[in-house]
């Protein structure tokens, strides 16, 4: 007899087990979660057009990413690459935290983070802040 087990004998095993309250509570949560995450990614095309017509992609507005005019990516494809860029960056720069911190946490305070960020955004008048 091999004691030896594979990945596909673990994978099977794990597919025979039923599924309890906990694991489906961990299904809901994480779905939760990816509910917001893909929320945040989707938003992006809808809110490009209103920056737009507001006016939020002059040349004055691109900064440092006014180098990418001679690509005529700048406007709302800057917004849209500093967006992932971003998202990249972040991932290289903050990925081991959850190692060291813990995966629950980390994710309990980013989405915890992002809520509160959200709201300020939606209470802002315009691109640059509340207009008091």
């Amino acid at each position: 007899m091999s004691t030896t087990t594979t990945a596909a004998d673990l994978a099977a095993r794990l597919d025979r087990l039923p599924a309890s309250r906990y694991t489906w509570k961990l299904i809901a949560l994480i779905s939760l979660g990816a509910c917001f995450e893909f929320y945040d990614l989707f938003l992006t095309a809808y809110v490009v057009p209103g920056m737009a017509k507001e006016g939020l992609f002059t040349a004055a507005s691109l900064g440092i990413f006014g180098i990418l005019t001679p690509l005529k990516v700048a406007g709302p494809g800057t917004f849209v690459f500093a967006l992932f860029a971003g998202l990249f960056v972040g991932t290289l720069a903050f990925g081991w935290v959850a190692d060291a911190y813990g995966r629950r946490f980390i994710f309990t305070y980013s989405l915890l983070w992002y809520c509160i960020s959200t709201l300020i955004m939606a209470v802002q008048t315009t691109g640059f802040g509340l207009d008091l």
